[in-house]
């Protein structure tokens, strides 16, 4: 653990270590060239340390590198030694991969982001070549030999979850408005459950996830299959109450002997009126005639 050591501390261990590289790295090549490598890595590690902090972060790093001095190698002739032939990358990457297991994992972090930024590391892609049962590419449509292409499916699979999620939200929500007293409520929340899903939650399982996405589905065909039955049976209902001949066998009963049967049906239908024709009471019985449909076709066991 790191947590001990200090700002300067911790800058001069990857430093020194990204130092050490560079000196085993470049072992074979002439000391200046190995020093400049060496100064220009001191001097991008320094861009980000403040001034009043440069003396601090380089006596740290001093402390781990007693002296700078490396002994001269011995003076050659030059027609005594043939010029070295230029490393392969082959065998610089190899040379690279020999040090790995020394790095520190900053360091080791470092090098990654360097290399991906030089495009010598790519990130890592989804894999999308899925086995799909014949069914489900029936369903879907999809092409045979095709495969499916990643960036669309996750476009498509957010854009079905919104509208699912949209219409899960706005049906329950109905159905709470129209039938309050109702056994059928939500259960589940979609929404939540479909994030731990995707991810592999044991927790989460397929069949809940259906059982939920049904529940809705079969409440939104209900809904719009109750409202034509809903609506003829509240028609029924008001022409059982407001028909003329229903209103005149009630004014025959209530009529006296003095009044004519007009006028008594008249003040029959005002009287009915007042007490189921107001806008309120209409609406009232519209949406109980629906939500009593919905229901008869969501406990009917239909096929919807």
């Amino acid at each position: 653990m790191d947590s001990h050591l200090t700002e300067e501390s911790l800058w001069a261990s990857g430093l020194a270590a990204r130092l050490r590289l560079i000196q085993a790295t470049c072992a074979d090549d002439p000391p200046a060239t190995r020093q400049g490598y060496i100064a220009e890595e001191i001097e991008r590690a320094m861009k980000d340390v403040v001034m009043s902090k440069k003396q601090v972060f380089l006596a740290a790093l001093g402390e781990r590198f007693p002296t700078w001095q490396a002994p001269e190698p011995a003076p050659v002739e030059p027609s005594s030694q043939p010029a070295a032939a230029p490393e392969t990358p082959e065998a610089l990457l190899g040379r690279l991969l020999q040090m790995v297991p020394s790095l520190s994992p900053e360091v080791k972090d470092e090098f990654a982001k360097k290399l991906q930024q030089a495009g010598l590391a790519t990130k890592q892609s989804v894999d999308f070549a899925l086995d799909i049962p014949p069914e489900y590419q029936k369903k879907l449509g999809l092409p045979q030999g095709k495969t499916i292409n990643p960036e669309r499916t996750i476009k498509l699979l957010a854009a079905l979850f919104d509208m699912t999620v949209a219409m899960d939200q706005l049906v329950w929500a109905l159905w709470k408005q129209i039938a309050p007293q109702s056994n059928i409520r939500k259960e589940g929340d979609f929404a939540k459950l479909a994030g731990p899903y995707l991810v592999g939650d044991t927790e989460v399982s397929t069949q809940q996830l259906v059982q939920i996405l049904e529940r809705t589905r079969k409440l939104n065909a209900s809904l719009l299959g109750a409202t034509g039955r809903g609506s003829s049976n509240y028609a029924k209902k008001h022409v059982g109450q407001f028909a003329p001949e229903v209103i005149e066998d009630l004014a025959k009963i209530e009529r006296g002997f003095a009044q004519s049967l007009e006028s008594v049906s008249w003040k029959k239908y005002v009287q009915l009126a007042k007490e189921y024709a107001s806008e309120p009471v209409i609406e009232n019985e519209i949406q109980k005639a629906i939500a009593k449909a919905a229901e008869r076709l969501m406990m009917g066991g239909a096929n919807i």
